[in-house]
């Protein structure tokens, strides 16, 4: 339900604090999993959905970009481990970078690597609402889409 109430979110700025509460439950889920890649990604998320709402500074970016590196070189175990990480990195420079549809197709694209890192670590809830999220992120990008057809009209 979190998901779906995050991903429809068409203000930027609710969307980005909803995703933080979402992180830091996915966050739980992850460690329950025993899955330590996903689990520092999520951490990661949480700061970056927070520092993004402050700041869009590139350099910010860029540092939580090396943080995930970093801590990758930690945690991954396996070589599907660098789902979550390549997903946290897409989803940090669409954050800092992007705004409205262009925000939404770069988290579209982290949501289908995470649905696959969900799969491939057996969380059969996680892979449930990555689905979710992914249908009503396709929504949401219509909406946004329709809505700035209507304008231009």
């Amino acid at each position: 339900m979190l998901g779906m109430v995050t991903f429809s979110r068409k203000h930027d700025g609710h969307f980005k604090l909803w995703l933080t509460v979402q992180n830091l439950l996915y966050g739980v889920h992850f460690f329950l999993m025993g899955n330590p890649a996903a689990v520092v990604s999520m951490g990661l998320s949480v700061a970056r959905n927070l520092l993004s709402l402050r700041t869009r500074a590139l350099w910010v970016a860029l540092l939580l970009l090396v943080a995930n590196l970093l801590l990758g070189f930690f945690v991954v175990k396996s070589a599907w481990n660098v789902l979550p990480l390549l997903a946290v990195a897409i989803a940090t420079l669409s954050m800092f970078r992007l705004d409205g549809l262009r925000l939404r197709y770069g988290m579209l694209l982290a949501t289908l690597l995470w649905l696959a890192n969900n799969i491939l670590t057996g969380s059969i809830g996680g892979t449930v609402m990555e689905c979710v999220v992914a249908i009503v992120s396709c929504v949401t990008i219509f909406r946004l889409r329709r809505d700035a057809h209507a304008v231009s009209l």
